[in-house]
């Protein structure tokens, strides 16, 4: 049985869809999906992070490797030997990094604001910055509104609309005790420092945010700009949540990677 909570679609093309954390699927689902209304040559799997969503926490797991250990068995028993891409956000991303070392039959990675320094204070971070495209003014969820501020860029009713449906379901649902309590010794895989080594023949498509104040950006192109097999982009209007702050740009690049 496994425990590791996941929901699928399509059939096709693997393509397996990690989300950051304190979040659950259904953002990953929000942001992705849609690409797909007009292309179901891909089989899509969204999965939770173990303690996050409706994935089940074992007593076993102490850290990051244990948690990335726990998705490269599902993604063993689910992929078929089959090829497969995988996408990310955040530390989700850090995760897909860390899974491509593990796996030789990854065709390709699509990551978002990933993490690459688990230590917090080892990071280059960058000020928050809100433009204001209109007036929002919160019916639901008013008490959630001023972490939107906090975390996007770009306010409009659309953007606090799609962060509603996006970024809630995996806050409202909360995390196991084990992700408040986590070290940041314990939250770094163990080859961090090797990790960008091993990926040498993956391609990997990357999009940062140039306001991003949880992950920044600077410690990504340092690590990723000298590299043949990275195309990295800096979007100049986004901050950590990407994928709301800039959709057309996120549909633009993720449109090309199906499509590579």
């Amino acid at each position: 049985m496994d425990t590791i909570h996941y929901k699928e679609f399509g059939s096709g093309k693997l393509i397996y869809f990690i989300h950051g954390n304190s979040l659950n699927l259904e953002s990953m689902i929000e942001f992705y999906e849609p690409f797909f209304e007009t292309n179901q040559s891909f089989r899509r799997i969204y999965l939770d992070i173990p303690g996050m969503g409706d994935s089940y926490l074992k007593p076993s797991i102490n850290n990051s490797d244990d948690i990335l250990e726990e998705i490269y068995s599902f993604i063993l028993d689910h992929s078929n030997n089959k090829n497969f891409s995988l996408c990310g956000h955040s530390y989700g991303g850090y995760l897909c990094l860390g899974l491509a070392t593990l796996f030789p039959n990854i065709s390709n990675l699509f990551l978002t604001c990933p993490v690459v320094k688990a230590k917090h204070r080892e990071r280059i971070l960058e000020n928050h910055k809100v433009i204001v495209q209109e007036e929002v003014i919160p019916v639901d969820n008013k008490e959630y509104f001023e972490d939107y501020l906090d975390m996007n860029v770009q306010i409009s009713n659309l953007s606090w609309s799609k962060y509603q449906h996006s970024i809630l379901p995996g806050l409202k649902k909360g995390t196991d005790s084990f992700w408040t309590n986590i070290s940041e010794e314990d939250y770094m895989l163990s080859f961090e420092n090797l990790l960008f080594d091993r990926i040498k023949d993956t391609h990997c498509t990357v999009l940062l945010g140039r306001y991003d104040q949880i992950v920044g950006y600077k410690d990504q192109l340092e690590l990723m700009n000298d590299r043949k097999n990275f195309e990295v982009k800096l979007l100049s209007h986004s901050g950590h949540n990407l994928p709301i702050d800039e959709p057309d740009s996120l549909f633009l690049f993720f449109k090309n990677f199906i499509e590579s």
